[in-house]
């Protein structure tokens, strides 16, 4: 699934399970696959999108590649160089080089904290230790993400959801990152409101040449934002390819669920079941889907299937597929 031979960020056979605990002892009875053996890859400057219903463990991605919670399994790779093993001392210095804007821009801001006093410490991580230059980089971060200079001295609770995201933004952008984790960053805000953020972030990463992950369940957004997109079910990666391809062909019965409740889309199959479902802690034998699979066969109960190349670029986990 690599599209060159250097990326920024290479993640693979990535694994966080979460026990479950019984009984008045609190004993272990079985696990929650949150991240089951998840492999992606992001290019320079491109727009990663990771999409699937609530619960099948996209933000726990993006949690494990910051290192916000430690895996138990596999490797994250940025810029050639493993992370994943690295002490938090020796992990400090690329936090700046990965940062995350958040679901909920109200709850990510301290609400004791004016906006400069949000954004100064990531201006000070950067490097600038004046306090001219750090007022003139934060009027500079503002300006870029269209907030007024005046609002620096304000607090969160004084601005609109959209303007928070906004001040969320800024102060990722403090650091100078190259990477950017994206945990659904519009899903909080008024449809109107939306279009402004993602046009943003576009017009950011022209800029400054960033790379995303984009999380979210809104295909309308992943598709006019995203170069090359993964789907995610029950903690695995189904299916993968770039957002045109995937939109225009899609292979995964899945996928072709996730399309089905899209309100655009049309003649995708079955009734859309997008939702009823979150993380089980004991999954069927086989294919994760196939309780919901209308092509469920005797391949499909025994063994999970591989990722199969079906087109360039283009990856699919499905026996029937294969």
């Amino acid at each position: 699934m690599t599209l060159s031979a250097k990326p920024l960020l290479r993640v693979e056979g990535l694994k966080k399970y979460f026990p479950v605990r019984r009984g008045y002892l609190q004993r272990v009875g079985s696990y929650v696959r949150a991240v089951d053996g998840v492999d992606l890859t992001i290019q320079p400057h491109q727009t990663l999108g990771l999409v699937g219903e609530s619960g099948c463990g996209k933000s726990t991605v993006a949690r494990l590649i910051l290192r916000l919670l430690n895996p138990d399994d596999g490797t994250v790779q940025f810029d050639g160089r493993e992370i994943t093993a690295l002490t938090e001392r020796a992990f400090k210095p690329l936090r700046k080089q990965i940062q995350m804007i958040f679901q909920d821009p109200y709850s990510s801001l301290n609400p004791r904290m004016t906006v400069a006093q949000s954004i100064s410490d990531g201006v000070r991580m950067a490097g600038i230790k004046n306090k001219s230059d750090q007022r003139k980089r934060i009027r500079q971060l503002l300006d870029m993400v269209g907030m007024p200079a005046a609002s620096a001295g304000r607090y969160p609770h004084e601005f609109s959801g959209g303007q928070r995201q906004r001040v969320g933004i800024a102060r990722a952008l403090s650091v100078s990152p190259k990477l950017v984790l994206c945990d659904e960053p519009i899903s909080a805000l008024d449809v109107s409101i939306q279009a402004q953020i993602i046009n943003l972030l576009k017009d950011l990463q022209a800029e400054l040449g960033l790379s995303y992950l984009f999380i979210s369940h809104d295909l309308n957004v992943v598709s006019y934002i995203c170069d090359y997109v993964c789907v995610m079910y029950r903690g695995r990666i189904v299916e993968s390819a770039p957002a045109t391809v995937l939109f225009d062909k899609p292979c995964h019965p899945y996928t072709l669920n996730l399309l089905a409740a899209v309100p655009e889309a049309t003649e995708v199959g079955w009734s859309p079941q997008v939702g009823a479902e979150l993380q089980r802690a004991v999954l069927p034998d086989g294919c994760a889907f196939g309780d919901q699979c209308p092509d469920y066969g005797d391949d499909c109960k025994h063994e999970p299937a591989d990722m199969v190349k079906v087109g360039d670029g283009h990856y699919v986990r499905c026996w029937n597929a294969a």
